[in-house]
């Protein structure tokens, strides 16, 4: 495999995986800290009443744990990195295929999820 090829390989990995972990922490209920604006604070607890915004922990655990898998992908496949026989095309098809399907199907569910949260459908389907 090429080093070009490795790298092609390592990058879906961690696109998809970040898709992948910014879904797990709706669909395992992970609780993460939540920053407060009008109190330039963190904290665990979602106050209610109070605005505070959880999409920077929520960006951050998805990077760092997509990171973590593509680190151990790449632990993997480096040996293989060394010779000089190339990925094969329908091979690179394939895994860029699946990347961008997990990818889909995963913000699909994420843009489902924050529609329904605020109310979105409801307006768009109320006369």
């Amino acid at each position: 495999m090429k080093r070009s090829d490795l790298t092609y390989i390592l990058c879906c990995i961690y696109a998809a995986m970040t898709s992948f972990f910014y879904c797990c922490i709706r669909w395992f209920h992970i609780t993460l800290p939540r920053y407060y604006p009008t109190e330039r604070t963190w904290k665990w607890v979602n106050e209610k009443g109070v605005p505070s915004q959880g999409w920077y922990s929520m960006q951050v655990f998805a990077y760092v744990c997509a990171g973590i898998v593509t680190f151990i992908a790449y632990m993997l496949l480096k040996g293989k990195a060394s010779g000089d026989q190339g990925l094969k095309p329908a091979h690179a098809k394939y895994i860029g295929a699946a990347a961008t399907i997990m990818m889909v199907i995963a913000m699909s569910y994420i843009t489902y999820y924050e529609f329904s949260k605020w109310g979105v459908f409801d307006a768009m389907l109320s006369p």
